[in-house]
């Protein structure tokens, strides 16, 4: 059985093979994050509790998460109790294309690790050939300087009265017409403005018994090998997501490469089981029209999430070592446990701290005054850990250029061999 592919998005050079040996793999697994580890950076190792999931659930009109006292009461005492570092790995972007940004869906907001700052860009649409769905809930981003005022006066004029005193903002705000030209159909305002209907509390979605569980039902990578089996000893993933009609992010590319040989394994567009409201084409690269052809001349994955998980596990056992930057929401995006990890953001970190702590040391055995230089900075990348930045700094190649959205295969391949660097040169 054969893995859908699709047509490539870009033109992608042949595989440069990284050379496997016994010493080599032995250093490689030294990256691989402890359970422990995994779980501080959002990994799941196994399935929700109860509160976990009912933080999932959604209101009806706004498509903002419901939070529950006990959820907000909970966050209110991690803030308290964590230090500076813990505050930052919340808040951090975890791919340098906003992987962590919260999406302002109708006023509330959505944290989306891997949406970027997803907008519903009607004239994108259009191209993509999708179809608007009933109520428009993802505010448009623009770069007109005439409309961001626009917005800026119209959120000034919701938050403050003639008086100068602000007015609490409605808990639940949302439009019900469509759409057109960046304007809603409903009350003719910009998409950036908030909704023009306005409600003091959330109206859940109802959902069957059981329906919120099965959605977020976590899977492990199994044991027993199918009759197609043929696990690598590492590989290295990379997926793209689009908004579902619930506000989610969902699986629409995935893209996974051997790690020692370079051959790409998957490549696939992913055609989901859910309604979208929109592709997130600026980031993923997928239009309306690719997912729609691809599925017509079946040279897609089709059934979503689950079927990807699926052609995952061709090539993944419990013991393969699976390369991402950032990855917990791909892994969360695919329903998946698996515990052999290595995040590049996370040991770009790592190699961060190592520096840092060699400065230190360094200053600790000089007697010199503080007139005297200070010792030559270890750390050759100054900046973020986006992927993109990384691969620049450390690598000197260039990813992620253009306007047509990310190449998930671009992406893993420079998660491959920025682990190749550390591998071979330490975090030192």
């Amino acid at each position: 059985m054969s893995s859908p592919r699709t047509t490539p998005m870009a033109t992608t050079p042949a595989p440069v093979p990284v050379i496997y040996s016994d010493a080599y793999f032995t250093k490689m697994r030294a990256f691989v994050m402890t359970p422990e580890r995994l779980k501080h950076e959002g990994y799941k190792l196994e399935n929700l509790g109860k509160d976990e999931v009912l933080a999932f659930r959604r209101c009806r009109d706004c498509h903002g998460r419901i939070r529950t006292r006990k959820s907000v009461k909970r966050e209110e005492k991690e803030k308290g109790d964590g230090d500076g570092e813990g505050e930052a790995t919340g808040k951090r972007n975890r791919r340098g294309r906003g992987k962590e940004k919260d999406s302002k869906i109708n006023g509330s907001t959505v944290t989306d690790r891997k949406t970027d700052d997803a907008e519903n860009d009607e004239d994108e649409d259009k191209e993509d050939g999708c179809v608007p769905v009933t109520t428009v809930t993802v505010r448009e981003v623009t770069d007109k300087a005439d409309e961001g005022k626009t917005s800026e006066a119209a959120g000034d004029k919701q938050g403050k009265e003639k008086g100068g005193k602000k007015t609490k903002t409605a808990i639940c705000q949302f439009h019900t017409g469509r759409v057109m030209n960046k304007h809603f159909t409903c009350c003719q305002k910009h998409v950036s403005t908030p909704g023009c209907i306005e409600k003091d509390r959330h109206t859940p979605v109802e959902y069957a018994d059981g329906e919120l569980e099965m959605e977020w039902m976590l899977y492990t990578t199994p044991i027993m090998p199918m009759k197609w089996w043929d696990p690598r000893m590492a590989v290295a993933l990379d997926c793209e997501m689009g908004v579902s009609i619930y506000g989610e992010p969902e699986l629409v590319r995935i893209s996974m490469v051997d790690f020692f040989t370079g051959e790409i394994l998957i490549d696939s567009l992913v055609y989901p089981r859910v309604r979208l409201q929109h592709l997130n084409t600026r980031y993923s690269g997928v239009t309306r029209e690719m997912l729609e052809t691809a599925r017509k001349r079946k040279q897609c994955i089709v059934g979503g999430r689950d079927a990807a998980r699926a052609q995952v596990w061709r090539y993944v056992g419990r013991g393969t070592i699976v390369v991402m930057h950032g990855g917990q929401s791909d892994m969360m995006a695919l329903r998946w446990i698996h515990d052999q990890v290595i995040d590049t953001f996370v040991v770009e970190g790592w190699r961060r701290d190592a520096a840092a702590a060699a400065m230190e040391a360094a200053k600790k055995q000089t007697d010199a005054d503080k007139d005297t230089a200070e010792p030559e900075k270890k750390d050759g990348t100054p900046g973020g850990r986006s992927l993109k930045h990384l691969t620049e700094m450390i690598l000197g190649m260039q990813i992620q250029q253009g306007r047509k959205g990310h190449d998930s295969v671009e992406d893993a391949m420079a998660c491959r061999w920025l682990v190749d660097w550390y591998v071979r040169t330490g975090l030192g």
